[in-house]
């Protein structure tokens, strides 16, 4: 038995976004390492606590309209200075409005058949 707990499976995907803590601030460029209909990784040596809600925009591979979703923190990998840590970041599920879901879900399955999305 695998000792994930996901609910959804991750495809990999890497995508250029930008996030900021909900509440305000300047947004922040960094990259999806994967997505699933539950969330997405985002790759940064300065993860935000957990716990901490985010505004992310993005752009759909391939094209499309500009999405803005919210997410939550539910895990970090924290940035270890002089240790190995090959993948520092922290993972957001998905707080996502009418509607988004089928976007979302809309991505992951062009991904899962398109891999190279």
């Amino acid at each position: 038995m695998s000792s994930d707990k996901r609910a959804s499976e991750r495809k990999p995907l890497r995508l250029e976004l930008n996030y900021r803590h909900a509440e305000g601030g300047n947004f922040l460029f960094e990259y999806s390492s994967n997505i699933s209909h539950g969330g997405i990784f985002i790759e940064t040596d300065h993860p935000l606590p957990i716990g901490a809600l985010l505004a992310i925009r993005f752009s759909p591979p391939k094209g499309g309209k500009e999405l803005e979703v919210e997410g939550t923190v539910t895990w970090v990998n924290p940035w270890h200075d002089n240790e190995d840590n090959p993948n520092p970041g922290m993972g957001i599920r998905w707080d996502l409005e009418e509607g988004q879901h089928d976007i979302i879900a809309s991505i992951v399955k062009a991904i899962a058949i398109l891999p190279d999305a």
